[in-house]
This record gives C-alpha cells, structure tokens and sequence, in this order.
C-alpha cells in the first residue's frame, strides 16, 4: 500500500511531491469525476465554416429524439440576453451565434440530454442553412478598403481594426534614430500556439432554482475573475455564485477565458432545473480554444558608439473574430513594453494595432504572460541581428548593452521598476557552464572543415503576473495574489491562498 511522503525538506534538499500520492493511486478529483443528482449532459454544434451568415436553424428532428431534453439556440439565448458576453478585454462574444458565424469551431448550437452520447447523437440532426462569405485569415487582407467586416453586428464598426495602442516617447526614439551609426531592421512573425493540456475544458452548472444560488464545477485557472464574469454574464448575484476548481489537467493560460460552453451549460441549469454536464472533446479544444501569439512584428535598434541608442517596434495582432485576451485593462496589447528587455535603451517607443480575423479568438496561452514572450522574442532577435551585422559576438553586445549592478535599482524608459538583478554575472555564470569561450574556438575549427555549428544565446527579462493592484485590473478586478495562515490551538494550521495551481505543484511548494 502506498504511504504518504516524507523526507528532509528545506531549500538545498530534493521534496518529494506531495500531491503525487493521490495521483499515481487514480485518486485525483477533476471536473470529469463530478457526478451530481438527476444531471444532465451537453454536447455543442460547431460551425464548419469560417465565415457564413446562418440563415436558419432547424432542430425539430433533433428535439425529438428520446433522451433529449431541450436545444437550444442562439436565438433561446438572445431571449433570455444571453447570446452575447463580455470578454476579459472589454469586447463582446457570441455565446452561440445567431446572424453569423465568425471562425470554423464557432458554437452555432447545444443539445441537452439525460445522457452524453444521445446528446452527441443529437447533434447530427441539427440543420443549418449557411450562406458561405467571403473569410479573412490575414490580418493584412483584413485591414485593406472593402475587405468584408467580420463583426458588422457591433454599432459603428465600418471595418476590421479594433484598437490602436502605443507606449514610450516617439519624439526621442525618432531623434535616436536620426543620430544614429547604424540601424538594423527585422521584421518577423510570431505564430499562433495551442496550449493543449491534457485535460480539456469542461463544467458542471448546478443552478438551485429554489435559492438562486450557483455552484459551478470547473476548469478553470481563474475562479475569482470567471465568478465576476458570470455575474455580469448572468445577472446572478456574485454572492451567490460559488466556483469550485477541483484539480486541474494543465492550463499553460488555456482555462483563463470563458468560454461559451461555461455560459450555455449554466442557462441550461437555470432554466431546466437540473446540473448540466460539459465536457469538450479533444477535437473542440483544438479548433476554438484560447490561442495565443499571432503577432507580425517590425522592429528597429538603433545603435551609436557601439551601444544601443534606440528602439522601435510596430505589432500588428491577430486577434480573431472576437478581442478576448486576458489583460490588464488599461494595455491593449498586454505588457509588451517590457519589450526593451535587460538592456539599458535611453529612448524606446512601441506601437500595436488589433485586428479582427475568421479565426478563433485568442486567449493568454502558453507562456504568455500578457504579452511578454513576443516582446522577449522581438528584442532578442534584434539585438542578434545587430552583432551580426556589426561583426561583433552576440554575448559581448549583450554585455556591453546590458543594464549594470550599479543602476538598480533601475526604471526604462518605457515606465517598468526593475528592483535588482546583476545581468552580466549571469550571463558570466552561463558561459562558464557552457564552457563558451572553446565552443567559439571549436566552432571556427569546424568551419575550416566543412562542418557547420550553432550556437544561440538570449537573455531577457520577464514580468510574471501584473501588479501591483493599484495599478492593474482586470475588468475591475485588481490583480493581486494574497494569502492566510490561521494557526489553531491543536497546532494545525489553515492556509487560504488566491492562486490555483494546474499541474505545478502548489501543494508540494506551500507544505
């Protein structure tokens, strides 16, 4: 029988997981393993098309199949306002469509059933009459005169551009550029990415029709935020809306959005009386789930004696039929100025532009962190390109261009507080692991010969998270982590955190 670990514990000592015990036993408790009284089950139609406006909607033979309890369509939703919801960036998304699909994947319908299997069955018999249109899959084509617009439903929307959004000093990275020795553009694409966890989204909705009180079982790596969301969404009370994120089969941002099928599965529970059940199959996950990236980057370094004097980059971003990032709601394309990196740059100025596409809408996956990666991406390509074309090792202009020990604490020019760091003893420490030096020996020896050897080398520094709170929200939510430990007479302690772990380890970490 297995026991529960034990062990020295302690920074220098290897831990054993905590949380593996229940794991490697098939005891881990997700939203799969929730079975509740009298529940029901949930499958949803997804569009075929990227771009088609629907012109009806049959589901008479779909209804009548024994086992099915109800079907619902945009149309029911928009009855009951609930066809659309807000996103986390202030747009808003067709929870099931109802003039138009917008992307391929896109929830058309739902068919509730007393079993998942008849549900699916179901869906089959759903007939919808598409009108085919003209798709846009580049942000490119998208912003051209005439190009078809994706989301006409919105007042005043006469073309594809969502936002502008532009941060440092224009005027002084513009003077950087004028005075300097050389300047070095790239241009370069950062395409989307699935985070595809192991375990897909899914809910249990347990609306109470007596109390009006909710309690939703989910896949979910946000509790707080997606219980104020269903508030605005639902018009429940947030008092009364209880979310349980039981454990988590990976997240890398994916279970960050809501996503529609949150939203139909919970009116489905309000109206019918009973817990619905949604699980999406692995397939749904993959065609609508959040994306992230897709950013088409032009970026330009400056550079004078040597040393980078200035910095520019333009964003172009995909954003797909619907603007539902997750980010601070003050920055239109999350914290992509921290794009000037570990590097000191006197002048630096950056500007995006958020564009609608027949694409499924993005999200904060993998890695994101609100942007982060792909400025780290574009400033670390630049700063390469630039050694290069100088003739210079790509670890010495890093060195050289690196902000020193001396100047932290440190504030860039794009507005961030870097508390402390020593960059080059890092870098240092890397190339001595690596034994660098006699790589570079090595790799010019090999040249001679005919053999071709690679080296690559970055260095950047990432925001994690957005804080602090008097400074960042979230649809109004401040960003803040918290925590509370009550020690009890017994001398057991209870320890309330606001973070929620998908995988990581959390419980290992905190015990």
């Amino acid at each position: 029988m297995a026991t529960e670990t034990t062990g020295v514990r302690g920074i220098g000592h290897s831990v054993k997981r905590v949380e593996d015990d229940r794991f490697i036993r098939g005891r881990g408790n997700y939203v799969e393993d929730v079975v509740l009284p009298n529940m029901l089950h949930m499958a949803i139609l997804r569009s075929p098309l990227a771009h088609a406006r629907i012109k009806s909607i049959d589901t008479s033979r779909a209804a009548a199949v024994p086992g099915v309890v109800a079907v619902v369509t945009g149309e029911l939703m928009a009855q009951h306002k609930l066809a659309w919801m807000p996103t986390m960036s202030g747009d808003t998304q067709a929870v099931l469509a109802t003039d138009k699909v917008r992307f391929q994947g896109q929830e058309v319908a739902a068919v509730i059933a007393e079993d998942r299997y008849v549900a699916k069955d179901a869906l089959e018999l759903i007939d919808v009459d598409y009108e085919p249109l003209p798709p846009l899959v580049d942000p490119y084509e998208a912003l051209k005169p005439g190009a078809p617009v994706i989301r006409d439903e919105k007042e005043g929307q006469t073309d594809n551009h969502i936002y502008h959004w532009e941060h440092g000093d224009r005027a002084a990275t513009d003077r950087a550029f004028a005075e300097a020795d050389k300047v070095v553009d790239l241009h370069t694409f950062y395409p989307r990415c699935h985070p595809a966890p192991l375990e897909t989204c899914g809910i249990v909705a347990d609306v109470n029709p007596a109390t009006g009180k909710c309690t939703l079982y989910m896949t979910s790596q946000a509790p707080h935020a997606h219980r104020t969301v269903f508030a605005l969404v639902a018009g429940i009370p947030e008092q009364k809306i209880r979310i349980i994120s039981p454990d988590i089969g990976g997240g890398f941002g994916n279970k960050v959005p809501v996503y529609p099928g949150y939203v139909v599965a919970t009116a489905a529970s309000l109206l019918i009386g009973r817990p619905v059940k949604w699980i999406e199959d692995r397939t749904e996950n993959l065609i609508s789930t959040g994306y992230a990236r897709d950013f088409h980057m032009t970026g330009k370094l400056a550079v004078k004696d040597g040393k980078i004097s200035g910095l520019y980059v333009k964003v172009l971003s995909d954003n797909g039929a619907f603007f539902a990032d997750a980010q601070p709601s003050k920055f239109r394309a999350g914290l992509f100025h921290i794009v000037t990196g570990s590097y000191d740059i006197p002048a630096a100025f950056c500007e995006a532009d958020g564009v609608y596409t027949n694409k499924a809408p993005g999200g904060v996956a993998y890695r994101c962190s609100f942007r982060v990666t792909e400025a780290s991406y574009m400033i670390e390509r630049l700063v390469q390109n630039t050694a290069y074309e100088l003739g210079v090792d790509p670890v010495d202009f890093r060195l050289d261009n690196f902000i020193q020990p001396e100047q932290f604490p440190y504030k860039s020019v794009m507005g961030w507080e870097y508390d402390s760091g020593d960059y080059p003893a890092a870098m240092d420490k890397a190339l001595e692991a690596i034994g660098y030096r006699d790589f570079r020996k090595e790799q010019e020896e090999a040249r001679k010969e005919g053999r071709l050897l690679g080296i690559g080398v970055a260095s950047f520094t990432e925001v994690v998270g957005a804080g602090p709170g008097k400074d960042y929200d979230i649809l109004g939510l401040r960003m803040f982590d918290s925590a509370e430990l009550r020690i009890h007479p017994t001398g057991k302690a209870i320890l309330k955190l606001g973070v929620k772990s998908q995988g990581q380890g959390h419980e290992t970490t905190f015990a």
